[in-house]
């Protein structure tokens, strides 16, 4: 009787993480895999770091997998990913700030709607005046750009070759054999 009181807990445990699996959204297929983040986005929003601090981001890698994110060689556990559709408005209004808000025009967005992706994680303290790690809230533009921001700061990134998903290189194959062969 003692035995099965104490598997009670155990049980209600591993029911919960159970539940908690089912529940998170999957990474979406073309997030998985490596992105250097090329440049910073200029924009008229207000940010909490410095242009040092912000530019000292410029040209490391982010890589993402269903569980975890890496940057400068450490590893992000995931705790859950969010991901909505998110319109220009939308976006304006939820950054808005004490001087003008960052736009999708400034991002270089050119439709009305991306998909935003959110990955949850305990805080780091990556650089100071902020617990964000960089490449945790993003927006994807297009298959080979994504936009990553933390602390105010918005950055483009764009996929590496040899991490692009087997369906773009398949589909870029095809491509190049229509234009030499005319099929």
């Amino acid at each position: 009787m003692i035995l099965r009181r104490s598997l009670v807990p155990l049980a209600a445990a591993l029911l919960l993480a159970t539940a908690t699996s089912v529940l998170a959204e999957p990474l979406p297929a073309s997030l998985r895999g490596s992105w250097r983040i090329v440049r910073i986005l200029p924009t008229t929003n207000t940010g909490c770091w410095t242009p040092q601090q912000a530019a000292s981001l410029v040209g490391s890698i982010l890589t993402y997998r269903q569980d975890a994110m890496r940057w400068r060689g450490g590893q992000v556990p995931l705790q859950d990913i969010d991901t909505r559709t998110l319109t220009a408005a939308e976006f304006r209004k939820e950054n808005a700030g004490p001087t003008h808000p960052a736009s999708f025009a400034q991002l270089g967005i050119h439709s009305s709607t991306v998909t935003e992706v959110d990955l949850q994680h305990e805080d780091a303290y990556i650089l100071e005046g902020s617990t964000e790690v960089p490449g945790d809230s993003i927006l994807m533009v297009s298959p080979t750009r994504i936009i990553v921001s933390a602390c105010g700061v918005y950055f483009e990134a764009t996929r590496l070759n040899s991490s692009r998903p087997a369906t773009d290189r398949a589909s870029e194959t095809h491509s190049t054999h229509s234009r030499t062969t005319g099929r």
